[in-house]
């Protein structure tokens, strides 16, 4: 786990907002789902196993991924070597930024928000999407690879009064509220609508710029 603060004053010191939003990564902040089930498919083929059709994808993707990777056959020895082999893959192919998101997050960032991204991925392939698609630097802190969500969030809880996490998965909206997080969903991820509600989503948007009008609208 990494932990990686900017070298700036935290602004709720001079005047900022007492709203944190921190992000999952993969599937929102990106819109990577092709590539991750590219990169499903790259991790099990080495293990000699099917591939992952493109509609049984949302429901078979899933965190925490040593889960998912034991259910789908890889013995419990090569469950890390399978979650490497994914993160690699994940870390050497280009995706897209979700649109809106470069906007969304200066405007966030200039009104004081804490920004920050706690993704399961590795360090490398968030760092790969930050770099190839020149999304601002605007984190406060990114935290990856992350194995416990719900422990990570939480040790981000008393950052501020207000705070809201968004992501794609069911994982990520019970996670959320676990820690106390209002959660926030977005379409077009990992997982189907109605299984992000079912987790518990409050919100469920399209793009992070309605993020950015939910966080500042709220204040």
């Amino acid at each position: 786990m990494t932990v990686v603060d900017r070298t700036r004053p935290d602004p709720l010191e001079v005047g900022g907002s007492e709203a944190m939003v921190l992000f999952d990564w993969n599937g929102t902040v990106v819109t990577d789902d092709d590539r991750a089930r590219e990169a499903l498919g790259a991790a099990l083929v080495r293990q000699g196993l099917p591939e992952v059709s493109r509609a049984d994808f949302p429901a078979t993707f899933r965190l925490p991924m040593g889960e998912m990777f034991r259910d789908l056959g890889v013995p419990s020895p090569l469950l890390g070597q399978a979650e490497d082999d994914w993160n690699c893959y994940m870390a050497a192919h280009r995706t897209s930024l979700r649109a809106g998101t470069a906007p969304a997050l200066s405007a966030l960032s200039a009104a004081g928000v804490w920004l920050g991204v706690v993704s399961a991925a590795a360090r490398a392939a968030v760092e790969f999407d930050l770099s190839s698609l020149g999304v601002p630097r605007l984190f406060d802190s990114v935290e990856a690879p992350v194995a416990d969500k719900v422990a990570a969030l939480t040790g981000h809880r008393g950052r501020r009064r207000r705070a809201f996490y968004v992501g794609d998965t069911a994982y990520d909206m019970r996670s959320a509220v676990a820690a106390g997080y209002v959660p926030i969903a977005v379409r077009g991820g990992y997982a189907p609508v109605t299984v992000l509600e079912e987790a518990g989503a409050i919100h469920v948007v399209d793009s992070i710029v309605e993020v950015a009008e939910i966080v500042l609208g709220a204040r």
